[in-house]
This record gives C-alpha cells, structure tokens and sequence, in this order.
C-alpha cells in the first residue's frame, strides 16, 4: 500500500511575490542601487527644478536666484520643499535597506551611516561588497533589470569623469597661479597663527 502526498493536490500554488522597489522588502544587487538611486536623483532634481520655477526662485531669463529667496520659502512653497526633501531621504533609506538585505544584513545597519569617516567606508563596503548569490531570509536575488544597469554604468561613468574634470581643473589653475598650491595655502595658514 502506497501512500501518495495529496496536500499538493488540495492546496493552492502561491504565486510568486511581486517586488516593489520602492518598498524596504527585498534585496538589491549593486547595479540596481546605483541605478535607482541615479534615477532618484533625476526625478528629485527636476521636481526642484519645476517647483523653483513655479514659485519664482530661479528664472532661466537671468539664470540666477530670487533675491527674495527666504520669503519665498517661508509659505507654501517652503512645505513642498520639506516635502520632497523627506521622499528623497525615505526612498535614499529604502535603498540602502535594500542593498543591506542583499549583503544578509539587517536594515539597522543603515545607521553606520551616522558616524563620521566611518559612512564612508560604509558606502564603500555597500557599493563594492558582492550580494549573497543564494535566497536569503529577506527573499530571493533579484536580477538588475537592463535600465538599472544602464543608468548605473551612466552614474559610474560621470562619476569618474566628474572626479577627474575636477583634478585636471585644480591643477590647471594651480598651475596658472588661480590658486595656490596645497604646500603655500598651509604655510600661510601657520604663519597666521
């Protein structure tokens, strides 16, 4: 006499959970942070952008900003302000948690990011340490969708060129005597004290 399981038969097949980025559950790869956070930047920036043109605080005619610039944000304006600002720090921690989740770590960590000098190595760690390649108690790897990895690379490559348009425009102007060298701006400072 054969015993068959029937509790597959009588139950029903959970379908499979969908991911919602923008929500603390679930994982991260490396690729997919930097790519949503790229776009969370983007977004941010053209919502300020908008609301700054809005309101009256920046004009494209001159390309500066209101002299009124503090009354302004006292009013309304100043609310929708706070507001993007609190959305841009709850998604930036929904990222970070999530990048955690992958590393198989809990979501406390994010506050390493507290501590000075320390939030740098932090970072580091959550930009170049590999993710768990198995399922995890916080789910299951999730691929980098093929946007996400097109936008990281993009913020990978500015980056870079953004660090290295910065050293070759100190040096030029180093060198043109637009600004002293590091040795003279210290010498300077001690012979004031």
């Amino acid at each position: 006499m054969t015993t068959h399981d029937s509790s597959s038969f009588f139950s029903r097949k959970s379908a499979p959970a969908v991911d919602n980025p923008l929500t603390p559950d679930g994982r991260f790869g490396r690729l997919s942070m930097i790519g949503w956070y790229g776009f969370l930047n983007i977004i941010t920036f053209l919502a300020l952008l908008i609301l700054s043109l809005a309101v009256g605080i920046f004009s494209f005619n001159t390309l500066a900003l209101n002299h009124q610039f503090v009354g302004i944000l006292t009013g309304v304006s100043g609310l929708a302000y706070l507001a993007i600002g609190v959305l841009y720090f709850y998604f930036y921690c929904v990222f970070i948690i999530r990048r955690l989740h992958d590393l198989n770590k809990t979501g406390w960590w994010m506050l390493w990011l507290l501590f000075p000098i320390l939030n740098v190595f932090f970072i580091f760690y959550l930009l170049l340490a590999s993710g768990n390649p198995n399922t995890n108690p916080y789910g299951a790897p999730r691929p980098a969708a093929v946007w996400e990895k097109i936008l990281a690379w993009l913020m990978i490559l500015l980056t870079l060129l953004f660090i290295f348009a910065t050293g070759s425009i100190t040096s030029y102007r180093i060198s043109t005597g637009e600004l002293e060298s590091p040795t003279e701006m210290i010498q300077q400072g001690t012979d004031y004290f």
